[in-house]
Formats: C-alpha cells, structure tokens, sequence
C-alpha cells in the first residue's frame, strides 16, 4: 500500500485492511512503553505510543513507515528521556507532494515547540532523504508530540527520527548557528589608529596605488560606509573617487554587525593574532585591542554575538600557550572584559573561545601543549572550540600524527576547508569522505561540528602570480552546495570564511558588483566575474539562507533560494 493517490476517502477501509493483514500475520499495532526511551537512538516512527490521523505502510528501506499525513495530523511518544539537552533533530522523510513541516512538541500537541523540520518534495513516497534541524528546550523527560503541518492533502511520509546531543545543549549561541569569521584588521592612514597607515589594504604603510602595493582582491562596496578614506587609485570606473574603510572606526564595525542583524547572521567569532600580544611595530597590540571593544559594542547593539577565535599562526614555538594564557587572562577576561558582555557567545552555560591552528603541520605546538592548552581553558569554565585541518581524523596532508586524542578532548571540531577544493563535483567528494564521517566521528564523541564554508577564493594581488579568480564562486552555487551537503548528512551548524576577507576574496560582506565599482587599474575582483550579476548583497543573503536551512526554518533544495538581485 501507498499513498500515491491524493484522495484520503479510502482510508478507513484501508486502515481496516492493514490493521487485519498484521493481525493475520501476527503482529499487533504499536503500544510503546512505560519505559523512558533515550531520545538520542533512531527510533522508527512506527513505534508511536499513540496518533492522530495517520495510517502505517511497507516502507522500501524495510519495516513501515508513517504515511497518508494531513495537516494537523500527529504522532506520540511517551518517557523520551532528552537527557541534559538536544541539539539537534534527524528525521528520515519521504514526499511525492510539495512537503511540509515537522514541529516536535513536548507534552502535548500544542505543547513548547522544540524544533521545526522543513520537509520538501523529494521526488516520491519512497523516495527517502534524512532531514535535520536544530533542537532547543527539550530536556528531561516528556512525552514527544510530532505534529505535521503543510497545504491540503498527503504532505509527506516518516520512517525514522533520531534526536542528536552532539555537543550541544538547549539556549546555546554556537550550536545550530551561523557564524562568521570577522578580521577587523583593515587600517587607513588619518583613522587615528596607533599605527596610522594602510595596513590589510596595502604591502606597505602607503595608500594602495597603481604601483604594485594592492594587497587585497576583491572591492568593497563604499557605498554605505561613513567614513571613507582617499586611496592613490583615482576614482572608479563610475566616476566617484576610490575610497577604502577602516575597521578602526566604530562606525565601519557597527556597520558590518548591522549587516549581520539585517540578513539573518547569527554572529561573528573575533579573529585574534598572537602578535596582539606585542605592541611592535607601530601599536599593533592597542590597535586590534581597541577593535575588539568596537566589536564588543557592535554586537550589543545589533543582538549578535561573538566569541575570541585564537590564531596561533606564526606564534613563537617556546611560548605560545603561555601567550594564549595571558592574553585571555589580562585582556579578554581582565583588561577589555569582553566576556562579560552581554553578547558574549555561550554554550552549554559556559563562554566560549576557539583556538584555530592545533595540529596544522605549520603552525606551532605539541600534542601534549595544545592538550594542556585546551583544559586549562576548561579549567576557566571555557566551552573549547578547535579550528583543525581538514584531514584531522586521519593526521595525514594538512595534519601532524598523533593528535587525534587533542582533537577528542574538544567540545567542538571546526575544520578548515577554504582552498581545499575547488569545484563543484569536488564537493561530492567533501562530503563522502569528510563531512559524512566527521559527522559520523563527532557525534558517537560526543563533540560538536561546526565545518568551514566559503564563498570562493582569490589572492592574485597578495601572491603575483597566482591566478585570478582562483576558485570562482560560481554566483553562490559553489558555498550553496557546501552547505546543502553538509545539511544532507544532518550538519546544522556552520562556520562562514570570512565576513570581511578582502585580502583573499573570501569576504561575504558587500562587495563590487561590477566593473563600474572599481578603479580601471589594478585588477581586482567583482561578483559578476562569473558572468551573472549579483547584488552587493548576494552573500549575505545567501549565508542567512544558509542559516535558516540549517535550522529548519526554509526547505533544504539543491538550488540555491537566494535570488541574484
């Protein structure tokens, strides 16, 4: 039996028939139990200990599955033990109809929403994908309502759910969201900075030029910046002159954090260098210092948050956990008290902090230092991100050996994708034999994932030589994809390179559409550079699509749902 047909006139007749061909065979209809069941095993969606509407079929995947759900429709579990908290909910899911809406309730079919799980078209009743969205406020234990919502008729066939505690805990910020890396390291000469030059823009203190010093790849759009400072550029191809922000101004971070509220950005993790340390050259410490408060302030303002990311790139090899130490001591903690602000990232109850670069074959640290390193951070009642390659499981290519047991004492793996593939059909590869097994690895660990997306990549100006345009972005089909795999192997939590990358052409913030948004000399970067026009906007629409997918809140398809324009 199916339910192909779209009327529902027969399903009394048809209940009746099922329900005397299981008795024939001598199974009876599912009762549950008393029991309480953990809510994190796959439990088949059959299994109900009660239900409202819904009729039960041969599944192809084995065993039955719900079928022939309307709007309203509903079934029960009792005792399902949520533990400390859930992350996030998988459900193995079918529709030859246009789909609908999974909400999982507590205690009632009206009850406190936890989650919400948009089902789409999949091309037949038998037709089986796993779906997944994040989870919030389901703890303890309680009877679970899975309510179906949707347009008129059958909406979609339920095999299986599974819930997930993967690190997680219900109220956290990291888990279940989008963040973006955030640089912050953009500095013009008269911004009244410590260093008062053209650092990030320029190879050297001086204003970028025609003359070999542009150091960065894709153009910002100016065009909403308050404070725009002179370039030796000229103008741009439209006319109006080539000016350049500084993120040493309130008003440019402000911006930026503005940008993240308006398009659905749940925050920004401060990128912070182990030369902040160090007040040479040229004030460099006072500088990022004073960024990251101007950061702190942004987020307050605009309901983001954001947590310190440590870059362990090019610290000294004798000293760095030491480093990291005083620096979260004196400065995070004690001197700018970012952790005390109100928009501070918390998971699990704990504030959160990533160090980016354990592991790497080319950044600094042991083993042994970078386990030291993550618990006395615990010790601080720190919920411990790692930035790691991307070949970390395995320790081969980008990974030194022997860190495995480092990367397991995590509360959450981030691995770093940007650069190692390039192409649409490599994604397939990436998700076969990377994100389907560290999704795989993390949560029988009991460790949180939160992979690396990114828009494209392109250097040209920092390294002469390498080409233009390295990795196109394909207008968003190529982080699109990233994403809806990484969705399809139930990832909903994402880390986003970077929000202000210019220097590399990895920046999701507002960018030059076209030729007429840059100076006629030297080369840079444009969103048209595919051949279709994009919006300034694009990617940051984009990545708020992407967040909603991850949650739920929007339909996972191959295609993209932002529109160009």
């Amino acid at each position: 039996m199916n339910n192909l047909s779209p009327s529902r006139r027969w399903r009394p007749l048809l209940g009746a028939l099922a329900a005397a061909a299981l008795l024939a065979a001598g199974i009876s209809w599912p009762q549950g139990t008393a029991e309480a069941a953990s809510a994190f095993v796959q439990t088949a969606a059959s299994s109900y200990t009660s239900q409202s509407g819904i009729q039960l079929e041969n599944s192809s995947e084995g065993g039955q599955n719900v079928a022939f759900i309307d709007n309203g429709d509903y079934i029960a579990f009792s005792n399902v033990d949520f533990g400390s908290g859930a992350a996030s909910l998988d459900v193995r899911v079918a529709s030859n109809a246009g789909g609908g809406t999974i909400e999982a309730r507590l205690d009632s079919a009206g009850g406190t929403l936890a989650a919400t799980c948009a089902v789409p078209g999949t091309g037949g009743w038998q037709n089986w994908q796993t779906k997944s969205c994040s989870v919030s406020g389901a703890t303890g234990v309680h009877t679970l309502y899975l309510k179906f919502t949707g347009g008129a008729g059958n909406l979609f066939n339920v095999l299986w759910f599974k819930f997930n505690a993967g690190g997680g805990s219900a109220g956290g910020d990291v888990v279940g969201k989008i963040f973006a890396g955030y640089q912050g390291w953009f500095n013009a000469s008269g911004d009244g900075s410590p260093n008062n030059g053209w650092i990030h823009w320029s190879k050297t203190s001086s204003a970028p030029s025609t003359s070999g010093n542009t150091n960065f790849e894709l153009y910002p759009d100016m065009r909403e910046y308050a404070n725009k400072y002179a370039t030796a550029l000229g103008n741009l191809n439209n006319g109006q002159p080539a000016t350049l922000f500084s993120s040493y101004d309130q008003q440019t971070v402000s911006k930026h954090f503005e940008w993240m509220q308006a398009y659905g950005i749940d925050g920004a993790a401060l990128q912070r260098f182990g030369a902040d340390e160090s007040d040479a050259p040229n004030g460099w410490k006072t500088n990022r210092d004073s960024v990251a408060v101007k950061v702190k302030n942004a987020a307050e303002a605009y309901g983001r948050k954001f947590y310190v990311m440590y870059d362990i790139t090019g610290m000294n090899p004798s000293n760095w956990v030491n480093a990291v130490k005083h620096d979260w001591t004196a400065n995070v903690v004690g001197g700018m008290g970012l952790t005390g602000s109100s928009a501070y990232a918390r998971q699990n109850g704990k504030i959160v902090v990533n160090i980016w670069g354990m592991g790497f074959t080319d950044r600094p640290g042991t083993a042994a230092e970078a386990a030291g390193l993550i618990s006395w951070f615990k010790q601080q009642g720190a919920y411990v991100i790692g930035g790691v390659p991307a070949f970390w499981r395995t320790g081969v290519e980008d990974s030194k050996p022997g860190f495995l047991d480092v990367y397991k004492s995590l509360d959450m793996i981030s691995p770093w994708f940007v650069g190692r593939f390039g192409t649409l059909t490599d994604v397939d590869h990436w998700k076969t034999n990377f994100w389907q097994p560290d999704k795989t690895f993390t949560q029988q660990n009991g460790i949180a994932y939160q992979p690396v997306l990114w828009p494209g990549f392109s250097w040209s100006n920092l390294k002469p030589g390498a080409p233009q345009n390295q990795i196109p972005r394909l207008h968003g089909d190529f982080m699109w994809k990233q994403a809806y795999s990484m969705k399809s192997v139930g990832i909903d939590t994402g880390y986003v390179a970077m929000f202000d990358e210019y220097d590399e052409g990895t920046a999701i913030a507002k960018a030059a559409e076209n030729s007429s948004m840059i100076p006629s000399a030297p080369y840079f970067l444009t969103l048209n550079a595919d051949g279709v026009a994009v919006s300034s906007d694009f990617y940051l629409r984009l990545t708020g699509d992407i967040g909603r997918m991850f949650k739920g809140q929007i339909a996972a398809t191959a295609a993209h749902p932002t529109s160009h324009q």
